[in-house]
């Protein structure tokens, strides 16, 4: 079987039996993080929930590592490994991999999906990052760590929205259906205004959806695309009406530099 194929069939596919028969006991201070790790933030709560664990029953899988140098470089398992530490162990069980950076990377991508340890932010930094890294298409990734092409690339759309967004996802006071409705707005000012009432009022994705509908459908009543134009055309600057109703709203107007700005408040002030 090819490696691309193992990779796409998931964790197990890469673990043969006789790599399962390799397990050994590792010391704890020879132990070094994967630079590649995808998830950036873990659960203080669930960490320590896991160290308790492991003080009780041990650990139940092992941690995968590659030699790097005279040490091991984590793979997949750096949460067992971290409460394994922070339990007092002096050594954790551990299967040796040989595989290069591309294929740990691919296969610490593969575990935290198949673990959905990873929040949609996470997901999109790893995908790019990944992308930019080897130099492999949206297609090549889905086919390496087996999700749809389609799916790669939604996900690494997420990057797009605001920072502020992007930080409510990754709290997980929006969620990836929210992000992905709000994707559909072109103006960053509108998308934040929504995502603060999405969290503010609890909207569900389906009225989230619906809400940006109806602020598109504002968005291209004629009246308004002409008068934008007519103030881009006196002010020589870009403007953007967002219409909250037919009758209220707010504008837009974007320069460049102070010189710009300058002109156009002379030109609003006459």
């Amino acid at each position: 079987m090819s490696k691309e194929k193992r990779l796409g069939r998931g964790l197990s596919a890469l673990i043969s039996s006789q790599d399962e028969s390799k397990i050994q006991e590792i010391e704890m201070e020879r132990i070094i993080p994967n630079p590649n790790q995808p998830r950036e933030t873990i659960d203080i709560e669930t960490l320590s929930n896991l160290s308790q664990s492991i003080k009780e029953k041990g650990i139940l899988q092992p941690i995968l590592v590659r030699r790097k140098d005279d040490k091991y470089e984590i793979i997949a398992g750096e949460r067992r490994y971290l409460s394994a530490k922070s339990a007092g162990l002096s050594k954790i069980p551990a299967i040796i991999l040989e595989v290069s950076d591309q294929e740990a990377f691919e296969i610490s991508l593969i575990e935290n999906l198949q673990r959905e340890d990873l929040n949609p932010i996470e997901k999109a930094k790893a995908f790019q990052n990944y992308i930019d890294k080897y130099n492999v298409t949206h297609d090549e990734l889905a086919k390496k760590i087996g999700i749809s092409r389609v799916e790669v690339t939604n996900i690494i759309r997420l990057l797009q929205l605001p920072i502020e967004i992007q930080e409510e996802v990754r709290r997980g006071n929006l969620t990836y259906g929210h992000a992905r409705a709000l994707l559909s707005i072109d103006e960053p000012s509108l998308q934040r205004n929504i995502a603060q009432k999405i969290i503010k009022d609890k909207l569900s994705v389906r009225e989230t959806e619906n809400l940006v509908k109806r602020s598109k459908e504002l968005e291209e009543i004629p009246e308004i695309k002409v008068l934008e134009r007519r103030l881009q055309e006196y002010l020589g600057s870009r403007v953007k009406i967002f219409p909250k109703t037919p009758e209220k709203g707010k504008i837009v107007i974007e320069y460049k530099n102070i010189e710009e700005l300058e002109s156009i408040i002379e030109k609003l002030l006459v």
